[in-house]
């Protein structure tokens, strides 16, 4: 007779886990065939979906082992796409999650394209298969409920990004998904998504774009509607807004008394706030180190604002319009902020010169069209910007609203003074020192003269100048050194001679000449150390003016007892005018238009950084929610308008 078991003893029982979690391993575990009953697979599909447990169980198979179980993994793929069209709304969102799972995992493998198919699909059926499927998505983002409908876009991009590198994106490509994801950003019910749909659009546009023929860039190019511009600018704001509290949040580079030890003191709150025990190491590399994992993974917005930009004038001139009536700095504001941070700690990652180059890819654009520059310097689209302060030096702290083109001399600025490092991000600097020349040359063009605080950018190119003769011997004979330095020098001589056109006044003219001045013989140097003929050059003429008032002040010293002082130096630089000639180079403020196929390069980088991105935001579960915003006030020609958003 078997002994009673007490009450009190306690019993170990197996742990319960959902029902679906079986399901799983009887398929990918324990089946050698998939199912054929109906019935499981209503099952199968009406049970909540899993993510966690099913990524789980088909990270554990190789490559090797999935091309076994190739059968399996048709079926479910198969299966779940015949689920997308049924009536019940629980088991399309349950297919969503499954086709989405078993996607990622499999492309996660190290495959080849076809391989990919096989194991997904067949190469016999994947056309009419992934039809249905694409169709299904775009169907029920455009039809379905509002949970659906942000489920399938979700499950579309976390799909694109997947197959972004194999045959099989070419579906998404020429369905023309476009007017679907404008609809979701349009519709109130569903606008505070307009990151995850803007970001889709931006990757699509982005792919193959200048090897074949991209539909998206077509529609991207001919879109006129306003308010859905607005929608995209003011999430573009938004996320450049909270990325950037990412940098702040490490260290506090408020205007009243950052410093090292300010620097410190914040990132050791950041770490609390973060629960890290990165405070065991030394301040200063745990603050390098955390700087180093930025930006934030919604940096991956800037790349489909750059097609936009690249693509629509209108858009452009939208996105620099565009005002929120509940902040100050205005959404395009918050990008050149944004920009600010990650041109000066571009050199810290890829990532950081990846996103920093679209940024600055987006200013030379911006610049180089007359109606949008003249925005860029009008009183209606001032702004409020909150620029990087956390390398020193500092530029001067300016308050209140600023004409967006001195926050772009600033970023620019920022870019050129905090990243010379011997391994000299050449094409960084040439596109950063052109985009420079380019504001100066249109500035000059439109007679704009720009109170701002020019002698920081003359301190700025002659600090580069330094840089680069004390490094002539690493740097001479590297492809694109002949043209920066030549770029550099132009905007001088452009300054020099057009000065009078954009400079604010008398003053501002007076301390660029100083500048050149304090130079003493650099300039001869850097002509000799890297070969540039004196005769017929622009480094020519800037050494003929040095020339000139070197020796003016050789004459006023020979009758003064002493050192002269930097009033005498003043004096004897506007008494000098009378007597300078600056030849007039032709051509001194032209410059080539930007054309993308001489960034096809980058544009493929950055295309795949961005994918990356996107792919490892909807993994983790970070994707933003950006609230959509009551009002927005366009203004333009003096004229305000209200919307809703």
């Amino acid at each position: 007779m078997a002994a009673l078991v007490s009450p009190l003893v306690r019993v170990e029982r197996g742990s319960l886990q959902p029902k679906i979690i079986g399901l799983y391993h009887l398929l990918f575990k324990e089946g050698a065939k998939p199912p054929e009953s109906d019935g499981f697979w209503v099952e199968f599909f009406i049970l909540k979906a899993n993510s966690s447990a099913l990524s789980v169980i088909l990270t554990e198979f190789s490559a090797e082992d999935l091309l076994q179980m190739q059968s399996i993994a048709r079926t479910v793929f198969m299966r779940g796409v015949r689920s997308l069209s049924d009536s019940n709304p629980t088991i399309v969102a349950n297919a969503l999650d499954t086709l989405t799972i078993l996607i990622r995992e499999i492309l996660a493998k190290q495959f080849t394209s076809s391989e990919v198919i096989t194991v997904l699909v067949g190469l016999d059926r994947v056309d009419r298969e992934f039809t249905q499927f694409v169709d299904a998505l775009e169907r029920i983002m455009r039809t379905g409920s509002i949970d659906l409908r942000i489920a399938a876009l979700r499950a579309t991009l976390s799909t694109v990004c997947c197959t972004y590198r194999t045959s099989l994106i070419n579906f998404f490509i020429q369905r023309d998904l476009f007017a679907v994801l404008v609809q979701i950003i349009y519709d109130d019910a569903t606008t505070s998504h307009t990151f995850e749909a803007f970001v889709l659009l931006g990757v699509l546009s982005n792919y193959d774009k200048l090897e074949a023929y991209n539909p998206y860039q077509t529609r991207l190019a001919d879109f006129v509607d306003e308010s859905v511009m607005q929608k995209i600018v003011v999430t573009v704001g938004k996320t450049c807004k909270e990325a950037r509290e990412d940098y702040v949040a490490i260290a506090d580079d408020a205007a009243d008394g950052f410093s090292l030890e300010s620097m410190i003191s914040s990132y050791s709150g950041f770490a609390k706030k973060a629960k890290t025990a990165l405070l065991q190491q030394d301040p200063q590399m745990a603050a390098n180190s955390a700087f180093a994992s930025l930006p934030p993974l919604s940096a991956t917005i800037l790349l489909g604002t750059g097609n936009f930009v690249h693509a629509n004038k209108y858009f452009s001139q939208v996105l620099i319009e565009t005002k929120t009536v509940a902040q100050e700095e205005t959404p395009f504001g918050s990008y050149i902020s944004l920009s600010s941070y990650l041109l000066q700690h571009q050199h810290r990652s890829e990532r950081h010169a990846s996103y920093a180059r679209i940024a600055m890819l987006v200013y030379r654009i911006l610049v180089e069209d007359p109606i949008t520059m003249q925005k860029l310097v009008s009183i209606e689209c001032r702004s409020s910007m909150r620029l990087c302060r956390q390398r020193q030096p500092c530029l001067p702290y300016v308050k209140g609203e600023r004409f967006l083109i001195e926050g772009i001399l600033d970023a620019l600025i920022g870019a050129v003074r905090h990243n010379m490092k011997k391994a000299l991000d050449i094409p960084m600097y040439i596109l950063a020192i052109g985009t420079i020349h380019r504001i100066i040359s249109q500035l000059k063009r439109l007679r704009v003269r720009l109170k701002y605080h020019w002698s920081e950018l003359w301190k700025s190119i002659f600090s580069f100048l330094r840089f680069v003769k004390g490094s002539s011997k690493h740097f001479r004979g590297i492809q694109g050194m002949p043209v920066l330095i030549d770029d550099t020098i132009r905007v001088l001589v452009l300054a020099f001679s057009a000065g009078e056109s954009f400079l604010s006044g008398a003053a501002d003219y007076d301390d660029l000449f100083y500048k050149l001045i304090e130079t003493g013989e650099l300039l001869s140097k850097v002509s000799t150390a890297y070969d540039m003929a004196r005769e017929n050059s622009s480094i020519g003429t800037l050494i003929s003016i040095s020339e000139h008032y070197n020796n003016l002040i050789k004459e006023r010293s020979m009758f003064s007892s002493g050192h002269l002082s930097s009033e005498h130096v003043s004096d004897i630089i506007k008494t000098g005018y009378d007597t300078l000639s600056i030849s007039a180079q032709q051509g001194i403020d032209y410059w080539d238009r930007y054309r993308e196929s001489d960034e096809r390069v980058f544009l493929k980088r950055v295309g795949w950084a961005a994918v990356m991105d996107a792919q490892e935001l909807l993994g983790r579960g970070l994707l933003p929610h950006i609230a959509p915003s009551n009002r927005v006030a366009t203004n333009g020609n003096g004229r305000y308008a209200e919307k809703g958003v």
